[in-house]
């Protein structure tokens, strides 16, 4: 069997990190390196662990997605990262991508669907959610 993916979640809420904790733990291709409550917990966390996926809430306070995103792409540049929030307006949306993130996925996703995009990220292919990539063409059609 390959290496399991390793895995850092980023999420100022406990019952988000614990949650998604539980589930993709439970898998036999994942292994949760570490979770993080904050942008600032990350970065060293992503330092020390170099995790194949980091899994980036985007509102958090201090240190928000967006720079955490951009700070981790910078220390840990080979770890993808998958947005996992409830938002999906431009002003969140584009910054994200800019920033480096490869997936953009709604907290509203049914757990294997996160698996997926977790799975795909690792491989270097990217997840939007519907809404996401029809604002992303979009913008991209002008």
């Amino acid at each position: 069997m390959a290496d399991p993916i390793t895995i850092l979640i980023v999420d100022d809420h406990d019952v988000v990190r614990q949650g998604v904790h539980a589930y993709l733990d439970a898998l036999p291709d994942f292994v949760v390196v570490a979770e993080a409550s904050s942008g600032e917990a990350a970065i060293p966390l992503a330092l020390e662990h170099v995790p194949d996926v980091a899994l980036m809430d985007l509102v958090m306070p201090g240190m928000d997605g967006v720079e955490t995103t951009r700070q981790l792409k910078t220390v840990s540049p080979r770890t993808q990262i998958v947005v996992l929030t409830s938002y999906h307006q431009d002003e969140h949306i584009f910054p994200a991508l800019q920033a480096g993130a490869i997936s953009y996925v709604l907290k509203d996703v049914k757990m294997e669907d996160l698996a997926g995009a977790v799975r795909r990220a690792a491989h270097g292919e990217a997840t939007l959610h519907p809404r996401v990539a029809a604002r992303v063409i979009q913008e991209f059609h002008g």
